[in-house]
């Protein structure tokens, strides 16, 4: 049995296409059975058939529901990771190998920290994916799921349910390159548009680039090799950020296949009243940074302007141009 820990987006739509497969999933929820699932899961992978799954093909189920898991998949947000880590070490088996498909950087070494080394597997979801409604899980982009080599029979298993999926051995390349495209993710909640429009305004986009060449500067003076992911070359992402939009919607046509009410999970948090994921994502971009004396200040002014905003919670709905003025602005004071 595969248990979800998290049934959110992710966790709905990867845990919803396994069962849809005839696999035997178990939604856990924390405090008890996920709600959001209770009138079943309606699935619409991109460029293919919605599929349905009843509750009756699958379990509903609250902590409990650990205790027959041969693998868990743990969805949550960032912030619950160590909540996660103690719910798994009280009621899972232990030899049950943890498979971390969650945002940010952090959450294996939490993990590990709790559950032993050995048992947590990272793993990395390339595409994003909206929940219009509970239980309505609609991927939203192109990509695929890469594991680490000790998740082998699972990616076998996500690829036999129509999940691209594969394994990867530099998992930490993979993660410190998927976190270069989610930097994107305050710049979206700060925009308050739709994630298509958003990137349509260049000037959001020289926000990215920046972003993106201080993280590089950081990974290299940390020696991590950033990894391809899909058809995204990290080291390549400033440049293509800066390019005209006539011609960024020419070579980034990949990156604008998304559905057009789609948003970043922080702008969805932060419409929704949570808590961000900031301190996992851009956070630690600045605080490597400050470990290896690399500058951040662009993703610096980038986290201020974002706490502000999930303080206030609500997007200030700034233009491309307002945003890099203020980030001039916080800038110039040190």
């Amino acid at each position: 049995m595969i248990a979800v820990l998290g049934a959110g987006a992710i966790g709905g739509y990867v845990g919803g296409m396994l069962a849809a497969s005839g696999l035997s999933v178990t939604f856990i929820g924390r405090a008890g059975p996920p709600e959001a699932l209770a009138e079943g899961i309606v699935l619409h992978p991109q460029g293919g058939p919605a599929r349905g799954v009843s509750v009756h093909d699958t379990t509903l189920a609250g902590p409990e529901g650990l205790h027959g898991a041969e693998t868990i998949l743990l969805c949550t947000k960032s912030g619950d990771t160590a909540a996660a880590a103690r719910t798994i070490a009280a009621h899972a088996p232990e030899g049950a190998p943890v498979v971390s498909l969650q945002n940010g950087l952090g959450n294996v070494e939490t993990l590990s920290a709790r559950l032993g080394p050995g048992r947590v597997v990272p793993g990395m979801v390339g595409f994003n994916v909206i929940s219009p409604a509970p239980g309505d899980y609609r991927q939203a982009s192109e990509g695929e799921i890469l594991v680490g080599p000790a998740a082998e029979r699972l990616a076998d298993q996500m690829r036999g349910a129509g999940l691209p999926a594969a394994v990867h051995r530099n998992m930490t390349g993979v993660q410190w390159s998927k976190l270069i495209l989610n930097l994107n993710n305050p710049l979206n909640a700060l925009s308050g548009l739709p994630l298509r429009d958003h990137l349509m305004d260049r000037d959001w986009r020289r926000i990215s680039a920046a972003c993106a060449e201080e993280t590089i500067a950081v990974a290299r003076a940390k020696g991590i090799a950033l990894e391809r992911i899909g058809k995204v070359q990290p080291r390549l992402a400033p440049l293509v950020m800066r390019l005209p939009t006539p011609l960024f919607r020419v070579i980034a046509g990949a990156m604008l296949r998304v559905a057009p009410e789609a948003r970043t999970s922080m702008a969805v948090d932060l419409a929704a009243g949570r808590r961000s994921e900031l301190p996992w994502l851009n956070g630690k971009v600045a605080e490597a940074g400050r470990e290896t004396g690399v500058p951040t200040p662009v993703i610096d002014a980038v986290i201020a302007m974002t706490e502000e905003s999930f303080a206030a919670g609500r997007s200030p709905r700034m233009t491309g141009a307002e945003a890099r003025a203020r980030i001039a602005a916080l800038r110039s004071r040190g």
